[in-house]
């Protein structure tokens, strides 16, 4: 993705994270309005607990492989040189992470939806939680590069490079 300056990216990751973040919340407000008016879908208390244990075992496989896929693309982008590579390839990341969240709280509203369990709710309260502690700033982006010197002053100060030719 270009970005033209630093505040621009953060700006960018900002307004499509809190899309992300906003689109299952509608949708499991929108789901326990309906789930009020109707029956549950599934009554048997041995089905609730075989759903949510589906369920539960999907999000861990899930969020495990986001994580893992985290952790060696960070490796792989702190080996770059310049930033701007660093800020596309984090882009990307903290997208595919805040998809992935957002798919397993889509998943918890789906599973209220068909049980009317507070246990899908706690989870997807949990799955909130864990996604906003998560959520993307300036200083953690230069804690996971290790970013020094003139780097982390540019991205915590939104300062940007100076171009040859521009005038100020």
């Amino acid at each position: 993705m270009i970005f033209f300056s630093i505040r621009e990216f953060f700006y960018k990751l900002n307004t499509i994270g809190f899309i992300l973040l906003l689109l299952p919340l509608i949708v499991f407000v929108y789901l326990y309005l309906h789930a009020i008016e109707t029956d549950a879908t599934i009554i048997q208390e041995g089905d609730h607990s075989r759903l949510l244990v589906l369920f539960i075992f999907v999000l861990l496989i899930d969020l495990t492989i986001v994580h893992l896929l985290w952790i060696l693309r960070i490796k792989k982008l702190k080996g770059l040189l310049e930033l701007s590579k660093k800020m596309d390839g984090y882009f990307v990341l903290v997208l595919v992470r805040s998809v992935a969240y957002s798919l397993a709280c889509l998943m918890m509203g789906l599973g209220f939806f068909l049980t009317e369990s507070i246990y899908f709710t706690g989870l997807f309260i949990l799955i909130i939680l864990l996604l906003m502690i998560q959520w993307p700033t300036a200083s953690r982006f230069s804690n996971q590069f290790d970013l020094r010197g003139s780097e982390r002053d540019m991205v915590l100060n939104n300062r940007d490079l100076v171009r040859r030719g521009a005038k100020r």
